[in-house]
């Protein structure tokens, strides 16, 4: 990767004495220029005077500061489209200076209504800037700007020697004028430039082949942990960075004929928010003579794109058991009954060893059904609904039964009032999550307790209801809880680290109730207990009918 052209001037901090001493370009020109207006209104003999630019972008020649004769307010209306009729849009297209007689009469003048500036008579000639070759000979010739004198004093008229004069002047205006004009667009070239480095994500520094720092942004510092009023430009890179890996792979750079280097870089963050890992690149920085100047470095954080893979290859390796453990208790059991070729285990073991096996398909069934959904969902395939009335009651008593298959130490119970509503739902999809809630807080309980199911009209509103799953097992920390919704993500302490599960079923859990257009929350208090929370619509297609933006949140 090379970065090319990088002028070897690059950006630097400014300090405010820098920045004092870089503002008298752009003063001194106002000041030439105010001299230049002083001085052509003296030789040419008028009461007012301005320069017209031509903005290329707007197609308009606008009035620059200072003026003579000329109050704000009429240089804030002063500004023509180069297309429109008028004196000003006439010079700039012909190229030829023009003499104003009788402001009053003349149409050009009528037309850009010179009289509301008090205007009796002008002078307008083109300011035109030539480039010139070694012999003085003309190579090239562009029209910048109009440049305006108006009213001659005593009452008395413009001349032709009036119009030769003024164009000797708008030659050397021109040129100043036009110094300024690139003067300025690379102070504004520049100072984008530095506005784009510093609005970087990315940490960004450039070192120069001397080694010395010539620029670094505010997430770099951010990741360095530098303060931003700590002057680092002109500091060599291996003073002002304390990291080893980044000295190294900044050497290994300014050294190398080949710069172009990457690594992943592990840097100490503060205390809350633990080790951050960047993928740092080097790229040579050239001028434009293709010359190399110095490198620039790029730290991107990875951190979490990190952090996901370790899930998901600790997720691979959670399914692999979680889809081993049925299979080796259906093997088991089939294989011991197959082996009873002589009637030893009679028919109420029999029938608990079916029992068991098939506790233990529909354990497996439930677990393959969750990767295929929470497949479908990561890519981004909607997924199908089957809307039909359901009795959420008698749904969560199935739930609860098929769950105390997995208990003998915990107590499920339900609390619904008797009119609760039918609702609108896909029964399958309730089914899942019901199970995937109630099968955690089973799991996440060990020491047994009652795992409820509550469910409420919610306060205020007529079209949703409320189900609540509350355990009161080990809790979840705080600082676990806004990312419990993440696929893979599990809680990781001591306390659950030998239960089982993938880190899918809460992620399926919030996509198949937002499915249903609802919502799903969580709260929990350590060593106490977990609360989920289910607020579902009643009727799907009351919830579609109704103003964009209501709903319960």
């Amino acid at each position: 990767m090379a970065i090319e052209p990088i002028t070897p001037s690059l950006p630097t901090e400014p300090s405010p004495a820098a920045s004092a001493a870089a503002t008298p370009p752009v003063a001194d020109f106002e000041e030439t220029l105010k001299r230049l207006v002083d001085r052509i209104a003296k030789v040419i003999q008028a009461e007012k005077c301005v320069f017209l630019l031509h903005d290329a972008v707007a197609g308009t020649l606008y009035p620059t500061r200072p003026a003579l004769g000329l109050t704000e307010e009429d240089l804030a209306r002063m500004e023509r489209s180069i297309s429109e009729e008028g004196i000003s849009s006439e010079v700039f297209r012909t190229n030829v200076p023009l003499i104003l007689y009788d402001a009053l009469r003349d149409p050009r003048a009528v037309v850009e209504n010179l009289a509301r500036y008090g205007v009796r008579n002008a002078v307008s000639v083109p300011l035109v800037v030539e480039k010139r070759d070694d012999d003085n000979r003309v190579l090239d010739r562009t029209v910048v700007g109009v440049l305006h004198v108006f009213n001659k004093r005593g009452g008395g008229k413009f001349t032709d020697e009036d119009v030769r004069l003024l164009q000797r002047m708008a030659m050397n205006a021109a040129a100043v004028i036009s110094s300024a004009q690139v003067y300025r667009e690379v102070v504004q070239e520049k100072q984008e430039f530095i506005q784009t480095i510093d609005s970087l994500v990315a940490g960004l520094l450039m070192v120069g082949i001397n080694g010395r720092l010539l620029q670094i942004n505010p997430s770099a510092r951010a990741i360095l942990n530098i303060k931003p009023d700590v002057p680092l430009i002109g500091v060599f890179y291996y003073r002002a960075i304390h990291n080893d890996k980044i000295r190294i792979l900044l050497g290994r750079a300014l050294s190398s004929q080949n710069p172009e280097l990457a690594d992943e870089i592990s840097i100490p963050a503060t205390e809350d928010q633990g080790e951050r890992i960047y993928q740092a690149q080097c790229a040579p920085v050239r001028d434009s003579q293709g010359a190399t100047v110095g490198i620039v470095a790029i730290f991107n954080d990875i951190t979490e794109i990190r952090g996901v893979e370790r899930m998901k290859t600790a997720f691979i390796s959670t399914v692999s058991h979680e889809l081993r453990t049925p299979l080796t208790s259906i093997k088991g059991f089939i294989s011991t009954l197959l082996a009873d070729n002589e009637g030893f285990y009679d028919e109420p073991t029999r029938r608990e060893f079916y029992e068991i096996i098939d506790t233990e398909c529909d354990r497996l069934t439930r677990l393959i059904k969750d990767l295929l959904d929470i497949s479908r969902i990561e890519q981004g395939r909607s997924m199908q609904m089957y809307w039909e009335p359901v009795d959420i009651v008698t749904l969560t008593q199935k739930v609860l039964s098929a769950q105390r298959a997995y208990t003998k130490n915990h107590t499920l119970s339900l609390d619904f009032p008797e009119n609760f509503p039918t609702i609108e739902a896909d029964p399958d999809k309730i089914d899942q999550i019901l199970t995937n809630l109630v099968n955690n807080a089973i799991k996440y309980s060990p020491r047994g307790g009652e795992v409820r199911v509550i469910g409420r009209h919610v306060d205020g509103t007529e079209g949703y209801v409320s189900i609540r799953i509350t355990d009161e097992g080990m809790g979840i920390p705080r600082e676990h809880l806004p990312r419990l919704f993440e696929r893979f993500y599990r809680v990781d302490n001591r306390d659950n680290r030998e239960i089982g599960g993938t880190g899918i079923g809460l992620a399926l859990v919030k996509a198949l109730t937002e499915a249903h257009h609802g919502h799903v929350t969580v709260e929990s208090d350590p060593g106490v207990g977990t609360t989920f929370t289910l607020i579902l619509p009643i009727s799907q297609e009351k919830l579609l009918e109704a103003p964009h933006g209501s709903g319960v949140k």
